[in-house]
């Protein structure tokens, strides 16, 4: 995965003063801090086994539909540095939608995710051993149900409304949602594989160039990484593509169209058509797979696009641009 444009941390700075609020210690944390019109809670739940689970929650102005972004892989923060004169904000359009009051804007810290990432972001990189001998498709998708079932019991949360944004990675997590938490009735997916990440890799050969021969080599190199990682799907210290197999063998094992389609929630899929992490061919396919069931689903093509959603020479004035198109879909129904 590429440094997203959904990762311009310098563009969402937080520059107001804050203020903290923490209550004695018990079974719950919540830290409140306060910026310029707006605050926003991060709230730590207790667990039984393993790390405690780590949400960001703003406050809006009245009760309000919720809207969780669940960011792309690696193990960046939503947030950095809060408390400090260094704090930011990793998810592009985070700060200016919690800024507006309009919803309550939700956020997840990964399961044993360090304060920052020493590493390349997207990959596993630089994330630390704790990190990638815990982290799976499963054990993410158990931290982002507790905090989401958590978040939807706030008395300022219309738990009626409740749309999950995945980028890149965390499309495959919003469609697990989808299908795990019922109250989920709109997902909005930037960037998101439509099968599972094998295909991807596959239509990523066949779409390049070269002879047939050379692809036929790849695509046996590819198959023998991917026995390799069948052989010790538990690993998080054995790499392939910049992520333990760990990772790897939790997430191939999931198709995003399936889990929509034994979900209840509405649709909508961006995606740049000259996306080179996920080819939009498998975008297409989870279309064309909830079309065809009947399914309320929505695509925007970007031509020209990346997989940050950005053309050449473009920048985070298209993401926002993207993302309000996305809002304005999910206030329409």
């Amino acid at each position: 995965m590429s440094t997203s444009a959904h990762r311009f941390i310098l563009a969402c700075s937080l520059t107001t003063a804050l203020a903290v609020s923490l209550p004695a210690a018990g079974a719950q944390r919540q830290e409140t801090f306060h910026f310029n019109g707006w605050s926003l809670d991060r709230v730590t739940l207790p667990a039984d086994a393993g790390p405690a689970v780590s949400y960001y929650l703003s406050k809006p102005k009245a009760k309000a539909p919720l809207v969780l972004f669940v960011q792309g892989s690696g193990c960046t923060p939503p947030f950095s540095g809060l408390g400090t004169q260094e704090r930011s904000a990793s998810i592009l359009p985070w700060v200016p939608l919690a800024q507006s009051g309009r919803y309550a804007v939700m956020s997840v810290d990964k399961p044993y995710q360090p304060a920052q990432q020493d590493g390349q972001g997207g990959s596993a990189n630089g994330c630390g051993g704790a990190f990638n001998n815990q982290f799976s498709y499963d054990t993410w998708l158990a931290t982002l149900g507790t905090a989401l079932r958590h978040a939807l019991a706030r008395p300022e949360i219309d738990a009626t409304r409740v749309l999950v944004v995945g980028i890149s990675e965390g499309g495959v997590m919003a469609a697990g949602l989808a299908r795990a938490v019922p109250e989920v009735g709109a997902v909005a997916l930037a960037g998101v594989s439509g099968t599972t990440q094998l295909f991807d890799s596959i239509a990523r050969i066949h779409q390049g160039g070269g002879s047939d021969d050379d692809k036929l080599r790849e695509l046996a190199s590819l198959d023998a990484t991917f026995k390799d990682i069948q052989a010790d799907p538990g690993s998080g210290s054995k790499f392939a593509w910049g992520h333990p197999y760990r990772r790897w063998s939790s997430f191939l094992a999931q198709s995003p169209g399936d889990n929509l389609l034994q979900s209840k929630a509405r649709v909508y899929i961006v995606s740049g058509m000259r996306d080179a992490s996920v080819p939009i061919l498998s975008t297409e396919v989870m279309y064309a797979q909830l079309r065809a069931q009947g399914r309320d689903v929505t695509m925007r093509r970007l031509p020209g696009a990346n997989h940050d959603l950005v053309t050449e020479g473009g920048g985070a004035e298209q993401v926002m641009a993207e993302y309000g198109a996305i809002m304005r879909w999910f206030d329409a129904s």
